[in-house]
């Protein structure tokens, strides 16, 4: 878990150092970009998500949990006379 900190502090501190590099308004437009990109993706996800429900198989199959049959080797050995 620590190497796993370590690089995504690292990686916030790289973005960070870049960012506070440039102009407020270059970096407006940075942040702006990403967060647009990221909603989009988000939106077409859940468009798709929606529109294509239940379209595979026409249908939708409904299953029931069976039973799960366990063998206990040592409760059975001690029903078994012997």
């Amino acid at each position: 878990m620590g190497k796993m900190k370590t690089l995504i502090e690292g990686l916030k501190g790289g973005v960070r150092r870049k960012l506070e590099a440039l102009p407020p308004k270059a970096r407006l437009g940075i942040v702006l970009t990403a967060f647009a990109a990221f909603a989009s993706l988000c939106l077409y996800m859940t468009v798709t998500a929606i529109a294509g429900f239940g379209k595979e198989n026409g249908a939708m199959e409904i299953r029931h949990i069976e039973k799960l049959e366990l063998y206990n080797k040592v409760y059975h050995s001690n029903l078994d006379p012997q």
